[in-house]
């Protein structure tokens, strides 16, 4: 049987949590010999990061990326690849093209959203003919292939993954707290991307309510996005001082290990990396009931599900933590087990295993 040799593909310009899973993984393959190249964007957070791997700086535009596939094809043929590992939907339409030209070679695709595939065509053509191999990062994510008419025997389900051990030995960052106003008691935190899908709106009314009826809750938000001005100026207005803005932080695990609850109100979300590493840090979870966000946060097991977009469910739940130690504390216990299923040893190990298994496929 052939050895793998692996092509990754990545078009995302910026560090998110698709990137980093990537890198992740690519770490942990590099440490079981696995050959591999990596192509993504030049001057991307991704390839600055990158150690110890051959790269491949893709264009930057998205129709260059298309037009011009040299360095990919080159790639495949100096380097003996006979996977090619699409992490997100445009990467798949470039491994398409590529599977055309190299029809030996088996197209793996990283499926991390929930929401169908549009159209007809794509549905038929991108998602059920070329592709040999889909990994979903979650079973809400597998669901929505098999609603979308993939076949069920080309989904395999291997959760996005951290490193655990080293997150929960990080140690806690108590300076945290200086960033508001005052010292506050309770402290709750968000973290991700500002972007209309994570609806950080309900998060902040959700502590508004939680403030008025309590005091000494205060709340930070870690992460950058278009949203940005908007949730800025809907603070400002409601003269929220004890919410805050962080922007990008990282480490975020020394932050999250020096608060008391962790909340992300998305409406639609893969699975949330940024909730594995609260988990991991031995946070309750008080999550929207959607997408992979159960799988994370198991009902009153190690945390709370709440109707997306109602922000008086959001504060309902966290006025419960609030007023019972012993359940916050057992769930923010439990939240420390549940994240070992999340470890990206595991999970790269499993990668490795599936790209065996497609290659013996082939012969």
């Amino acid at each position: 049987m052939a050895f793998p040799s692996i092509l990754h593909i990545d078009s995302g310009k910026t560090f998110r949590g698709g990137q980093r899973q990537l890198l992740l993984l690519a770490e942990r393959l590099q440490a079981m010999d696995i050959k591999q190249v990596i192509a993504c964007p030049s001057g991307s957070e991704l390839i600055r990061r990158i150690e110890g791997i051959p790269t491949i700086g893709l264009s930057t535009s998205s129709l260059s990326r298309k037009l011009f596939r040299r360095p990919l094809r080159e790639a495949i043929g100096d380097h003996g690849i006979n996977i090619i590992h699409a992490h997100d939907s445009e990467s798949h339409s470039l491994g398409i093209l590529l599977k055309k030209k190299f029809p030996e070679s088996k197209l793996m695709v990283t499926r991390r959203v929930i929401f169908p595939p549009s159209g007809p065509l794509s549905r038929r053509l991108k998602y059920r003919k070329y592709v040999d191999q889909y990994i979903a990062i979650s079973r809400a994510v597998a669901e929505s292939l098999i609603e979308s008419g993939v076949d069920e025997r080309k989904i395999a389900v291997i959760y996005s993954a951290l490193d655990i051990d080293k997150i929960q030995q990080t140690e806690r960052d108590e300076a945290i707290r200086s960033e508001l106003p005052d010292n506050y008691r309770f402290l709750i935190v968000s973290a991700g991307a500002l972007t209309a899908e994570k609806d950080f709106a309900t998060a902040i009314k959700a502590v508004k309510a939680v403030s008025q009826k309590i005091d000494g809750v205060g709340l930070v938000i870690l992460g950058e996005g278009p949203e940005i001005s908007g949730l800025e100026e809907m603070i400002s207005r409601e003269k929220l001082d004890n919410i805050k803005l962080l922007g990008h932080r990282e480490p975020m695990a020394p932050i999250f290990k020096a608060c008391d609850l962790f909340i992300m109100t998305s409406i639609s979300e893969g699975l949330n990396s940024s909730a594995i590493e609260a988990a991991a840090c031995g946070l309750p979870l008080v999550v929207s009931n959607v997408g992979g966000l159960p799988e994370i946060a198991e009902k009153e097991y190690n945390g709370i599900l709440c109707g997306a977009g109602h922000p008086e469910e959001f504060a309902e739940a966290i006025r419960a933590l609030i007023d019972n130690d012993k359940t916050r504390i057992r769930m923010g216990e439990n939240s420390v087990s549940k994240s070992r299923q999340f470890n990206i040893d595991q999970s790269a190990q499993k990668t490795a295993e599936l790209y065996n298994r497609i290659l013996a496929e082939q012969t």
